[in-house]
C-alpha cells in the first residue's frame, strides 16, 4: 500500500512540473551573434554575401580539425551528399551500398545520380550496418559504399577500409563516402570520423553537433575530388581551379573569361558569409559540446539501464551500444523498446519529452520508393524491427541536471511495476512486418548478376 501511495505522489509531482525537453537545437551565444554581425557588415562593404573570406577560413579550419586536406562548404548536409557522390562521377547504373536505416536524402542522391542503391541490414543497438553484410552485398557493379554513422556512433571504419583495399588489390575500385552528418567530433581508434573514406560529408544544421543555422560540408584528401565538388557546387563553372588548369574550349572565344566556363552540370549550393562566421565560432567550442553530450548520454545510460533486457521487472529497453574502440560525440540517445513503443512515446510526449523515430526505420518501406530501382542484399529483419521498436530522445548540451532528472522520472513513471499492462510483450511478426518483408523480397534480386 505504501508503494502505491509513493507512486501516486510521484505521478502527481511529474504532472505538476511538466516541462518541454526538445530533441535538439543550436546552442548559440553572444560570440556567434557578434561574428554574424561582423560578417554582415563586411558583406555590405564587399557586396559579397556568399561564402568568401569567412567561408574559406571555415573550410580550412574544419578540414584541419578532421585531419584532411580539403573542405568545401555547402548549403546543407543533403546538398553535401549530392556533391560528394556527383564528384566521383561513377558510371550510370553503378551500385552503391547503404544501410537500410538512413535519412532519405542518402537514398535520394544515389537515385538522382542515376545509380542503384543496394540496401543492407542494420543492427539493433549500434543501428549501423555490419562489415560482414556489406561484403555479402558486393558484386562487380559495386562502385561505392556510403558508411552512415548513426547518431554519432561510428561504423567500424578500419575494418571497412581493410575490406575495400582487399577488393582494390583484386582490381575493383570501391569508393567510400562517410556520412558524418550526426558524428562531428566522434573518433574511432583515436582518428576522427570523416577522415577514413575517400570523401566525407557532414551537416551543420541547427539541431546537429555544431551549427551554421543550416549548412553542410564535404571533406577529402583528394585535390581532384575537392575541385569537382566546388565546380558542382558553383553552377558547374571552373571558377575555383587554378588558371593554369583552365581548359580552353574551341566552341568559346579565345578571350572568354575562364571563371565563367561551365565544365559540369552543376548546382548553386553555396553558403552565406554569416553562416560560415557562425560555424567558425561553433567549431572552437566543439570540445565543450562533445563533453556535454557525453556527460548527458552517460547520465541517461546509468539511470535507464535498470530497464534493459532481463533487467528490472522483466522490461526490455535496450541501451545504445558504442562501437568498439570508439569515442562518440552523441547526436542523440537511441533506444529500442520491445514492448508497446507507441504507449511509451505517447507517455513521453504527453510529459513534454520530444521523441523522433530512428530516421527512416527501413527506408525501403516508404512510399517514395515504391517504384524505385534498388536491390536488397540479405534480410532486413533488423531494420524492420528498428522501424517498429526504436526511437531517440535528446542528450543535447543545453540539457540541465534538472532536465535529465525529470526525463528519468518520466521513464520511471511509465515503468511503474504496479502497472502490468506496460510489461514487455513477446515479439511476434505482425501485419506491418509481413507487409515490409513482402516488399523486401520483391527487390532482393533487382539488377544482381
Amino acid at each position: 500500500m505504501l508503494n502505491v501511495i509513493k507512486n501516486l505522489i510521484k505521478m502527481v509531482n511529474i504532472k505538476n512540473k511538466i516541462r518541454s525537453v526538445k530533441y535538439g537545437g543550436a546552442v548559440v551565444g553572444s560570440e556567434e551573434i557578434q561574428a554574424i554581425i561582423r560578417s554582415i557588415r563586411n558583406s555590405r562593404k564587399t557586396c559579397n554575401w556568399q561564402s568568401a573570406e569567412e567561408g574559406a577560413k571555415f573550410e580550412q579550419e574544419a578540414a584541419k580539425f578532421l585531419g584532411v586536406g580539403y573542405g568545401v562548404l555547402a548549403n546543407s548536409g543533403s546538398s553535401a551528399g549530392l556533391l560528394a557522390l556527383s564528384a566521383l562521377e561513377l558510371p550510370r547504373g553503378s551500385e552503391v551500398i547503404i544501410c537500410a536505416v538512413t535519412f532519405p536524402t542518402i537514398f535520394n542522391i544515389i537515385l538522382q545520380c542515376n545509380l542503384t542503391p543496394v540496401v543492407v541490414d542494420a543492427k539493433v543497438g549500434t543501428y549501423g550496418f555490419s562489415i560482414e553484410d556489406v561484403e555479402k552485398a558486393i558484386i562487380k557493379k559495386t562502385k561505392a559504399i556510403i558508411a552512415i554513422h548513426p547518431l554519432g556512433n561510428p561504423v567500424d571504419m578500419p575494418a571497412l577500409m581493410k575490406l575495400v583495399r582487399k577488393y582494390e588489390e583484386q582490381g575493383q575500385k570501391i569508393w567510400v563516402i562517410e556520412d558524418g552528418c550526426d558524428s562531428w567530433g566522434s573518433e574511432i581508434g583515436g582518428r576522427k570520423v570523416g577522415s577514413f573514406g575517400d570523401v566525407s560529408i557532414t551537416s551543420f544544421h541547427a539541431a546537429h553537433i555544431i551549427s551554421m543555422g543550416v549548412g553542410g560540408g564535404v571533406f577529402t584528401d583528394s585535390r581532384q575530388i575537392a575541385s569537382n565538388v566546388r565546380m558542382y557546387r558553383d553552377w558547374g563553372r571552373q571558377a575555383d581551379i587554378n588558371k593554369s588548369e583552365n581548359k580552353k574550349w574551341k566552341q568559346l572565344p579565345k578571350d572568354y573569361n575562364p571563371r565563367f566556363i561551365y565544365e559540369k552540370i552543376g548546382y548553386n549550393f553555396q553558403v552565406l558569409e554569416l553562416q560560415a562566421a557562425m560555424g567558425r565560432v561553433q567549431l572552437r567550442k566543439i570540445l565543450q559540446i562533445k563533453a556535454a553530450r557525453k556527460r548527458n548520454f552517460d547520465y541517461l545510460v546509468r539511470h535507464l539501464s535498470k530497464y534493459n533486457s532481463g533487467g528490472h521487472g522483466g522490461y526490455a529497453l535496450n541501451m545504445p551500444k558504442t562501437v568498439h574502440n570508439a569515442d562518440v560525440c552523441w547526436f542523440a540517445f537511441p533506444l529500442t523498446y520491445w514492448g508497446d513503443r507507441g504507449g511509451l512515446l505517447r507517455h513521453l510526449e504527453k510529459n513534454g519529452i520530444e521523441t523522433r523515430p530512428l530516421f527512416s526505420g527501413n527506408i525501403c518501406l516508404h512510399p517514395a520508393y515504391k517504384d524505385a530501382n534498388f536491390r536488397i542484399s540479405g534480410k532486413l529483419d533488423g531494420a524492420n524491427f528498428i522501424a517498429k521498436h526504436s526511437f531517440w530522445i535528446s542528450c543535447h548540451p543545453s540539457l540541465t541536471k534538472s532536465d535529465l532528472r525529470y526525463m528519468v522520472e518520466v521513464f520511471d513513471d511509465f515503468f511503474n511495476p504496479d502497472d502490468h499492462k506496460k510489461h514487455i510483450e513477446i515479439h511476434k511478426l505482425d501485419d506491418f512486418e509481413r507487409q515490409g518483408l513482402k516488399m523486401v523480397r520483391a527487390h532482393e534480386n533487382y539488377g544482381k548478376d
